[in-house]
C-alpha cells in the first residue's frame, strides 16, 4: 500500500509539473524534448491519464482490501463504511477534473487548427491547473483518512 500510494504522489507531482510546463510553452512557444506544444500535451495528457487511473485504483484496491480485512477478522463494518465515505469524498471531483482535462486535450487541437483563440484556450488552461492543484489537497486529505482507517483497522493506531 505504501509503495502504491508514494508512487501516486510522485506520479502527481510529475504531472503537475508537466502541465505547467506546457501551459507556458502554449504562449511562449518553446520545445520541450524537441516537442512543440501540441506533441508535449500528447505526453502530458497520457500522463495524467495514467496518475488519475492509478489514484482511482488505489481507492478502489484498498477499500476492497479494508472489506475482506474487516470480514476475514470479524471487526466493525464502520471500517469499510468509512472506506466509502472517503471515495464519496474524492470521485465526484477527481471524476470533474478528468472531464475538464479532457476537453483541455481536445482544444489543443481547436488552437492548433485556429478554431478557437489562444487566449481562451490558455484562461481554460490556467482554471484546470487551479482546479488539479485543489483535487490533489482533496486526495491527500483522502490518503490521509485512508491511512487511519487501515491503522486503526490493524490495531496500530
Amino acid at each position: 500500500m505504501w509503495f502504491f500510494m508514494n508512487t501516486c504522489y510522485l506520479m502527481s507531482i510529475v504531472t503537475f509539473l508537466a502541465l505547467v510546463i506546457a501551459f507556458f510553452q502554449s504562449f511562449l512557444n518553446f520545445h520541450v524534448i524537441n516537442a512543440n506544444h501540441v506533441t508535449f500535451m500528447i505526453l502530458t495528457s497520457i500522463l495524467y491519464a495514467f496518475t488519475e487511473t492509478l489514484v482511482i485504483f488505489f481507492y478502489v484496491g484498498t477499500g476492497v482490501s479494508i472489506k475482506e480485512y474487516t470480514a476475514e477478522h470479524k471487526l466493525d463494518h464502520s471500517f469499510h463504511k468509512r472506506s466509502i465515505a472517503i471515495k464519496r469524498k474524492v470521485y465526484p471531483p477527481l471524476l470533474l477534473n478528468m472531464l475538464f482535462m479532457v476537453v483541455l486535450f481536445v482544444l489543443v487541437g481547436a488552437v492548433d487548427t485556429h478554431r478557437i483563440p489562444l487566449l481562451v484556450y490558455d484562461l481554460f488552461f490556467l482554471f484546470c491547473l487551479i482546479d488539479y492543484a485543489r483535487i490533489k489537497i482533496v486526495q491527500n486529505d483522502c490518503f490521509r483518512y485512508n491511512t487511519q482507517i487501515i491503522l486503526e483497522m490493524s490495531g496500530l493506531k
